[in-house]
């Protein structure tokens, strides 16, 4: 039996992506648990109906909504603020835990290199269409998927280390592409415009967090690893965290008082975690931010807080 929704976060507004995901259909049903007015974004509208039932079923809270959308793409991405715009004048938390991970070079309809599309543009796009919605609804929360691929690309750790990085002449891997590298850079960017986004939401009330959410056995992990090392991949699994336990530090970012007050850090176990230092290079940050506005469309247009898309 479903009803109003009661809890720590009723009233809350939270809007989820790659809800239909592993961590993702845990991070929608601890929130909902919690009383919150949950907005869960699947692929289809199927899926993501489907979710919202399994919810409310799950909860008990009725205020479960879906919406749909294909995050690789700009106009789809657009098509989802306008549609959440319509039905809510705030937002409160924000996680942006959509992630994609592809073995070959593949480009969006937009015509980006797909990890970079889907990992690192779909949240910067969507997050600042939404901008003023979270800063209506302060105090408010923006928790970013991340993962450790930052620190090491390297697949089930085999070979040389290799850490992540960002190439502003080669944002879209077109030099040399490998499938993990591209990953880890795309959720760098990721990172890296997060701690971007916290300077300019310095004072607003709302925060801006990442999070690695462990060695998690979600699909993206085993779409990770090339087929010559399934079996490796087999015997890895059980030593892997649940999406149970992956999602924890994103619901702990979204709903614990702990964290109320801080912005731009990454977390990893619930606790707070330094980055590579050359995450922390403001100048490349801000090249980072231009160039991400640049392929995302926000440069050359007007926004409800253009000063927070040109940074002047």
């Amino acid at each position: 039996m479903t009803g109003p929704a009661t809890g720590p976060m009723a009233g809350r507004v939270c809007l989820v992506t790659g809800a239909g995901g592993d961590m993702g259909r845990v991070i929608v049903t601890e929130l909902a648990r919690r009383g919150a007015t949950v907005v869960l974004v699947c692929r289809s509208m199927q899926a993501a109906r489907a979710l919202r039932d399994q919810v409310s079923a799950a909860t008990g809270n009725a205020d479960v909504h879906p919406l749909a959308a294909d995050l690789s793409d700009q106009r789809a991405i657009r098509e989802l603020a306008a549609a959440f715009r319509e039905q809510h004048e705030h937002l409160h938390v924000l996680v942006n835990n959509a992630g994609a991970h592809f073995h070959q070079r593949r480009l969006s309809t937009d015509g980006i290199e797909l990890h970079l599309a889907v990992n690192h543009l779909s949240w910067f796009l969507l997050t600042n269409l939404l901008l003023d919605r979270l800063i209506a609804g302060a105090p408010a929360r923006v928790v970013n998927v991340a993962s450790d691929a930052i620190t090491d690309t390297r697949t089930y750790r085999i070979g040389p280390r290799r850490t992540a990085t960002i190439d502003l002449d080669d944002l879209q891997s077109e030099r040399a592409y490998r499938p993990m590298q591209a990953y880890g850079n795309a959720k760098l960017a990721m990172v890296m415009c997060g701690y971007a986004l916290a300077r300019r939401l310095n004072g607003t009330g709302v925060t801006v967090n990442a999070l690695h959410p462990g060695i998690v056995a979600t699909a993206i992990i085993a779409d990770s690893v090339p087929r010559m090392l399934k079996p490796v991949a087999a015997l890895a699994r059980p030593f892997m965290l649940t999406p149970a336990q992956g999602a924890r530090t994103a619901v702990h970012l979204a709903t614990s008082p702990d964290v109320a007050q801080v912005s731009g850090a990454f977390f990893a176990d619930q606790r707070p975690r330094r980055t590579p230092e050359p995450s922390y290079d403001i100048a490349v940050q801000e090249r980072l931010w231009q160039a991400s506005a640049v392929l995302t469309g926000l440069a050359d247009q007007d926004h409800a807080d253009p000063h927070t898309i040109s940074g002047g």
